[in-house]
C-alpha cells in the first residue's frame, strides 16, 4: 500500500543473523531471538530502533531470570514499554507524522507529540481493558494480588490515558470492543476488525485424518495461568486412558502451572525446529482453553491449517467459530466441558474432519492480512475525513 514511513521498534537484529549463527553454543538461542525480529515484508530503511539498551537488559533478564523470577521479567517489560514510547516520542517531535499507530502500554507520551503536530493518533488495542483482564484472573485462575500476569496500577493508568488521547482504537473482537464502551469508550473511537492469517504459511496436511492410533492434541500459546494450563491439564488427567497425547509448545510464563504433569502430557518448550506451521500440520487436533483473550491469533492458523479447534467464551477469535460447525466453544475454566469436547473430537474422526475442513474454509475467504490491511488503512482514512484532517497520509 506504500503509507509506511517510519516503523519504530526497540531492537532491530535482522541484519546481524547471519554474524549470529557463527556465534558458538549460543548461536541458535540468538538466531531465535533475532529471527522474532527481522518483521517480514518492512522495508529494511523503514525501520527505526529506539530505547534499544532498556530492550537489551529486558532481554537479557528473561533469559536469565524469567523462569525463576518471572515477576522481575513482568515489571522489566512494561518499564521497558515505558521506555520505548519516551524515546519515541521524541523522535515525533523532531520527525512528525500525519498518522502514528502505536501498542497498548507503550503510546501515550508518543500519543502527545502526535497531537502537539497535528496528527492522527491510533492505539492498536491487542488486550483486554486491564480491569478486566485482572477481574477474569481473580475470578477463574484464582490469581491473588501482585501476581506477575495481573497488569500493575501504574500500567493500567497508562493505558486508560491511551484510550482517553486516541483519536481512533483498532480491536480486533467483539470481546474487547463491549469491554472499553463498558468502561466510557466512546463508540466512534472503536474500529473493531479480527486479525488476518498468513494462509501461504498455514494450510492442511495431505495426510488423511487420523482414525486408528495415538491422537494428537496441540496447544501453542503462553504457559500461562491466563491462558488456561491449569484447566487444560486438569482436563487432560481426566482423559487418562483414552488414546491421546497432549503436546504443549510456547514461551514460558508461570512455571507452576507445568507442577505435576499429567503422563499423557509433554511440555516441549518455546519453539520447535519446524516452526508453528509445521506443527499444527502433524496435529489432529487443537486447543486453547484461554480464560480471556482478545482475539488469539494462534486460533486462525490452526483454522488455516484444517485442525478442528476447541476454545472458549472469552476469547475474541472464539467469534468466528460457529460451535459445532467449524469449531468448538466451551466455557472458559471448565474443566469438564474441555474433557468432553476433547473427547467427542477424539472418538470421531469425521467430527474432525468436517470441522477441520469447515475452518480452513471460514478463514480461507475473509481473513488474509491483506485483507486486513485494507480494512485498517479505509478506517484511519475515514477517521482523518471525520475529523477533519488532510487526505494526505505520511505515517
Amino acid at each position: 500500500m506504500g503509507c509506511l514511513q517510519r516503523f519504530y521498534t526497540p531492537l532491530y537484529l535482522a541484519r546481524w543473523q547471519r554474524a549470529a549463527k557463527r556465534v558458538p553454543y549460543v548461536g541458535v538461542h540468538l538466531v531465535s531471538e533475532f529471527g522474532r525480529r527481522e518483521f517480514p515484508g518492512i522495508p529494511a530503511h523503514c525501520v527505526k530502533s529506539a530505547a534499544t539498551g532498556a530492550e537489551l537488559a529486558n532481554v537479557g533478564v528473561r533469559r536469565l531470570f524469567g523462569r525463576n523470577r518471572p515477576d522481575w521479567a513482568a515489571n522489566l517489560m512494561y518499564l521497558t514499554k515505558a521506555r520505548f514510547d519516551a524515546a519515541v516520542s521524541r523522535r515525533l517531535d523532531l520527525k512528525p507524522a500525519d498518522v502514528f499507530i502505536g501498542m497498548y502500554a507503550a503510546s501515550r507520551d508518543s500519543f502527545e507529540a502526535v497531537h502537539r503536530r497535528g496528527g492522527l493518533a491510533v492505539l492498536n488495542f491487542v488486550n483486554s481493558y486491564p480491569f478486566e483482564q485482572n477481574r477474569y484472573l481473580f475470578d477463574l485462575a484464582g490469581l491473588k494480588p501482585k501476581h506477575h500476569e495481573l497488569i500493575p496500577d501504574w500500567v493500567a493508568r497508562r493505558v486508560e490515558a491511551e484510550l482517553v488521547d486516541a483519536d481512533l482504537v483498532f480491536v480486533p473482537s467483539r470481546f474487547v470492543a463491549e469491554q472499553l464502551l463498558a468502561h466510557g469508550v466512546r463508540s466512534e473511537k472503536i474500529a473493531t476488525i479480527p486479525y488476518g492469517v498468513d494462509l501461504g504459511a498455514f494450510y492442511p496436511s495431505q495426510e488423511p485424518v487420523r482414525e486408528i492410533g495415538e491422537i494428537e492434541c496441540l496447544y501453542v500459546g503462553q504457559i500461562s495461568h491466563r491462558k488456561g494450563i491449569v484447566v487444560l491439564l486438569q482436563a487432560a488427567r481426566r482423559l487418562q486412558g483414552l488414546s491421546v497425547k497432549f503436546r504443549l509448545v510456547g514461551p514460558m510464563v508461570s512455571p507452576e502451572v507445568l507442577a505435576d504433569l499429567p503422563e499423557n502430557v509433554v511440555y516441549e518448550g518455546p519453539s520447535l525446529p519446524g516452526g508453528v506451521d509445521e506443527v499444527m500440520r502433524h496435529a489432529d487436533l487443537f486447543v486453547l482453553p484461554t480464560l480471556e483473550d482478545a482475539c488469539a491469533l494462534v486460533v486462525l492458523e490452526a483454522m488455516a491449517s484444517g485442525l478442528p479447534v476447541i476454545t472458549t467464551m472469552n476469547n475474541g477469535s472464539g467469534e468466528l467459530i460457529r460451535n459445532n460447525h467449524d469449531g468448538l466453544i466451551v466455557p472458559a475454566g471448565d474443566a469438564e466441558a474441555l474433557a468432553e469436547a476433547i473427547r467427542d473430537l477424539v472418538e470421531s474422526p469425521s467430527l474432525r474432519r468436517e470441522l477441520g475442513a469447515a475452518a480452513r474454509q471460514k478463514v480461507q475467504g475473509t481473513h488474509s492480512w491483506e485483507t486486513y490491511g485494507k480494512r485498517v488503512l479505509e478506517k484511519i482514512i475515514t477517521r482523518r475525513q471525520e475529523l477533519g484532517l488532510d487526505d494526505a497520509i505520511d505515517g
